[in-house]
């Protein structure tokens, strides 16, 4: 190499590194808070609970696409929309209804023209698979179907027109009651020959509001208009008398760019006030040509690019509590778009569709939390004071906001968005009075206002803050949900105590019945009629007679069985009471027993009464008279939860000769169990009454379980309480001398994931091919035979200086036929894509499928190098062809064929086609992490507290214990094996 060469080549890498330090400050940068603020900030919400407001759920809609495929209607049933917005965008204007299709003159489009010439030759807007889902919905609900936001083409449809749609859109059995007059006309690219002008539009929207308002009197029809001054002539031409429309659209994209040098103070300044932007343009639209009409933000966001920054989610969660409070001006509001590119809530591919398993996004992660203290709830309004403000030049914010509601069920939740990057101290008062009771505080925490990660849709973002009473501490840069408040101490929680004393208010005939006009007990404590006397500190309600009764309110907090247990003195014999829930008898003709002496309190017990979660009146109702009632203590019942097999796991294989080592765990109190007995194939092993609940280990002489022979077995576990109720739990585990065996122990589950390095045992020719001697990687498998060459990189380990013909196999268990897919995770250096293939086998080894088999050599697609935007080459996924699996166990082998050496693998994915995510077996082990992987010191956390035990790889239990805090520091150097008591297993890695 000369001289000018190596000077080039390291002036080169100068400028890369220049580069690459120069984009890391603008991003460390784009991450700063913009606003100065004091160190100790306060906020305040006076909740006063008698000034209500209904909340109207069409304000927390958004736009969805995708309506044909089951997969798509399996995924707009998965989220649950609540208004469907069809058509949408610029192609409602083309939509032709009669055809389904999409229509157009010879009118210029513009921008718009290429892709509307593929919409009109190829694009169906899949409205038969809306009517499908609606229909399905109301069978779920009992007759509500969706909520519809229709985009009428005034481009193509007059009144007549117009009419008929809306009668076949209903003939589909959906609603019809609120129609957009086309979409977005101030733009000439959206118009056609009949609304080339803002007159021509007036014309023909005027006249097709006539018709449909001739036909149908109560439906709402709403003229779109834009924001930017710009268009005021176009507003002010189109509006007419406004007479012919009843609301106003806008479409307003709040945010900007904080990644753009120079840009990030602004634009994260921007995003955090989002809503006085909203407010200043929507505010004008409405003041100059739509005075007292309500809006329909049928399109809107917040964002700041492509990727979701915590800055517009905190705006994002600010604007929709703004729109709450103005009711009377928002009466729709759809962000845009839940499941395609633009502000999407979940991981979207190339081909604009949700990326399965199903990721979520921070957008949907904030909304989840609108959402569930929002949707049909009542709002509960008050004053919010903030001792700070974010200042920009259209005005100032609360540094914090919040709102309270209320549900059906009487739980009182509150939403808190701290757009600071302080902690702030968060009093919440209901009437004036401070709140002290209970409560749960649950946060969505961002680290900066910077870009966002997307996590398993199915997982939960929110992080625990306190649960329990005292002081509310809102965490910077947050939103908060305040759950499980009940201020209203006259409604008994249940599971609680009701104390008799404390019947309902409201006198004689209201919350009691009593056959004497004074307190018979307490002479002169005459407020009303009932008896409530005082023995040894015990307030009591006595001198009961036949007929009378008592009411209370009650807040049954679940759903579920409960025990009443009255606490109760009766010095004679046959006192008896029934009790009512909301007017109708819960159990009747109960004996209170005698208990020697009116003084004597003791307790008896009524088993099992079905409570329903909600608000109640509870009436208890003297059928025979003689007894003093103190109290009733309402106890949940726990349900009796399924035994867990802690070992084997399902599918286990365990040698001829062999013993079946079995432990099982229960989460249920330990007083409360009978027995646990364990059957193998329908034959009691043995009955254990009290934990450990083990069998067939050494010493235990469990002959069913020992020198087992070759074959299949199916172990139960069956857990009776001590109300002999049953609940039981089967696995299958086989004896057999096939090639491979799991190396965990266990089949890997399918759908689901496998790590590669997880390949079987049994060695070369069996379990792998590998050309070399030996794990040139030096780490994972060491031992002498294993010759796959693992090394440390991706997620935890990969496998690398893969040669052609080289394989590993990997024991699976198939749960259900069908399709499916599978996802490569992959690093290659090579800019031409590499060959790679995959066979199923059966166990045994003695034949092979081909399941799918890509040649490689494309330039632009395949197993193929990425970059990210520093340069750096990066892991990625590759989607294989489709392919057909069975029920059930066989060897996966994953091959690398003639030119396929070179890229390093780290994990496999194999998912079912059509389905949302991986499998629910799978589903909790992705929401439980552990980490660090691999641990220096031998400590290890986990993401969740769990009841766990650590094994070696051979099986011996090292400890045990019940936190998110996991310690082998004590152990050797090496892999164990993590076990949860609800079945999930992680690896461990001590170095």
């Amino acid at each position: 190499m000369n001289k000018n060469t190596s000077l080039k080549k390291i002036y080169y890498k100068y400028v890369v590194l220049a580069v690459y330090v120069l984009l890391f400050n603008f991003k460390v940068k784009a991450q700063e808070y913009p606003f100065s603020l004091p160190n100790n900030i306060t906020a305040s919400l006076n909740v006063e609970t008698a000034n209500t407001e209904v909340f109207n759920n069409k304000l927390i809609g958004y736009n969805i696409q995708g309506f044909d495929t089951q997969t798509q209607k399996d995924f707009v049933n998965l989220v649950d929309p609540v208004t469907i917005r069809f058509p949408h965008g610029v192609w409602a204007n083309f939509y032709e209804w009669e055809t389904d299709g999409y229509q157009q003159d010879s009118y210029d489009n513009r921008d718009h023209q290429d892709a509307l010439d593929i919409f009109v030759s190829s694009i169906t807007g899949d409205i038969d698979g809306i009517a499908a889902l609606n229909t399905e919905k109301k069978n779920r609900i009992g007759g509500k179907g969706y909520d519809m936001m229709w985009t009428y083409s005034i481009n193509f449809d007059d009144g007549a027109s117009s009419v008929a749609r809306a009668q076949k859109d209903i003939g589909l059995g959906l609603e019809v009651k609120a129609i957009e007059l086309g979409n977005e006309h101030f733009w000439r690219g959206q118009r056609a020959l009949r609304t080339e002008t803002p007159e021509m539009y007036l014309l023909a929207a005027t006249e097709v509001s006539s018709a449909l308002k001739a036909e149908f009197p109560d439906i709402k029809l709403s003229l779109p208009l834009s924001w930017r001054r710009s268009h005021a002539s176009y507003n002010n031409t189109v509006k007419g008398d406004g007479s012919f429309f009843d609301a106003v659209t806008i479409h307003k994209y709040l945010g900007a760019d904080p990644d753009v040098p120079g840009e990030s103070n602004s634009a994260y300044s921007a995003l955090l006030t989002a809503k006085l932007e909203l407010a200043e343009d929507v505010n004008w639209v409405r003041d100059n040509y739509a005075q007292g009409k309500p809006v329909w933000l049928t399109e809107w966001g917040v964002s700041a690019g492509s990727e979701v920054h915590a800055g517009a989610c905190l705006g994002m969660a600010d604007v929709f509590m703004y729109m709450s409070k103005n009711q009377d001006v928002y009466e729709r509001a759809n962000w845009f778009i839940f499941n395609r590119v633009l502000n999407a809530m979940v991981v979207v591919g190339d081909n604009r569709e949700p990326v399965y398993p199903l990721q979520k996004r921070g957008y949907l992660s904030t909304y989840e939390i609108i959402q569930d203290v929002f949707r049909d709830a009542t709002m509960l309004n008050g004053n919010l004071t903030s001792s700070a403000q974010l200042v920009v030049s259209r005005g100032s914010v609360n540094a914090v906001n919040a709102r309270a509601t209320i549900n059906e069920f009487g739980e009182t939740k509150v939403v808190a968005v701290n757009l600071t990057d302080k902690p702030v101290t968060f009093e919440l008062r209901f009437n004036n009075v401070a709140y002290s009771n209970n409560f749960k505080h649950e946060a969505l925490v961002f680290d900066n206002l910077g870009v966002v990660a997307p996590i398993d849709y199915f997982s939960d973002a929110l992080q625990l803050i306190k649960e329990g009473k005292g002081t509310i501490t809102l965490p910077p840069l947050s939103v908060s949900r305040i759950s499980g408040i009940y201020y209203d101490e006259t409604i008994a929680l249940i599971p609680g105590t009701i104390e008799a004393e404390d019947y309902k208010e409201g006198g004689q005939g209201v919350g009691y019945f009593d056959t004497t006009p004074d307190n018979t007990l307490s002479t002169g404590i005459d407020t009303d009629g009932v008896d409530v006397g005082t023995e040894n500190n015990i307030v009591y309600v006595g001198d009961t007679q036949n007929g009378e009764w008592l009411k209370y309110d009650l807040n049954v907090l679940e759903t579920g069985n409960y025990d009443f247990e009255f606490i109760y003195a009766a010095q004679n014999t046959g006192a008896l009471v029934s009790l009512e829930i909301d007017d109708v008898v819960l159990f009747d003709n109960f004996l209170l027993a005698k208990t020697g002496s009116s003084s004597n309190f003791q307790s008896v017990t009524k088993l099992s009464s079905r409570l329903t979660k909600g608000l109640h009146e509870l009436k208890i109702h003297i059928q025979n008279e003689g007894f003093n009632l103190d109290k009733i203590h309402v106890l949940e019942v726990m349900p009796i939860e399924a035994p867990i097999f802690v070992t084997p796991n399902h599918g286990y294989n365990i040698m001829p000769g062999g013993n079946i080592e079995v432990e099982a765990s229960t989460t249920f109190a330990p007083e409360n169990i009978a027995s646990m007995d364990l059957f193998v194939n329908d034959v009691l092993v043995r009955s254990v009454n009290k934990a450990p609940f083990t069998w067939g280990y050494s010493g235990q002489n469990d002959a069913l379980l020992e020198n087992i022979s070759s074959g299949s077995y199916t172990l139960k576990l069956v857990l009776t309480d001590k109300r002999n109720r049953t609940k039981e739990t089967a696995i299958t585990v086989s004896s057999n001398n096939y090639p491979t065996q799991p190396y965990l122990g266990a089949p890997h589950v399918v759908p689901g994931t496998i790590q590669l390095e997880d390949f079987d045992r049994g060695g070369e020719g069996f379990a792998f091919s590998d050309t070399d001697i030996g794990n040139s990687g030096g780490v994972y498998r060491t031992e002498e035979g294993e010759n796959v060459d693992v090394s440390v990189g991706g997620t935890n380990f990969i496998l690398n200086s893969l040669r052609p013909n080289e394989y590993t196999r990997y024991t699976i268990d198939v749960k259900e036929a069908g399709k499916y897919e599978m996802i490569i995770n992959y690093r290659t250096f090579s800019t031409t894509s590499k060959s790679i293939s995959a066979y199923v086998l059966p166990r045994d080894l003695s034949s092979s499928t081909e399941l799918f088999f890509d040649r490689g050599g494309s330039m632009s697609s395949g197993i193929i190098r990425s970059e990210n935007e520093t340069g750096s080459v990066v892991f990625l996924d590759y989607q294989s062809l489709e392919f057909e699996l069975l029920k059930g166990q066989f060897v996966l082998e994953f091959r690398i064929p003639q030119s396929g050496n070179g890229p390093s693998y780290d994990y496999i994915t194999l998912n079912k086609v059509g389905s949302l995510s991986v499998n629910e077996e799978n589903a909790s082990a992705l929401i439980l992490k552990v980490y660090p992987i691999p641990s220096k010191n031998g400590v290890f956390n986990l993401s969740k507290p769990k009841k766990w035990k650590v094994y070696t790889l051979l099986g011996a239990k090292i400890t045990e214990g019940n936190s998110n805090f996991v310690d082998i520091s004590k152990n050797s150097k090496g892999i164990y094996l993590l076990k949860t008591e609800d079945g999930i297993i992680k690896r461990l890695l001590f170095i």
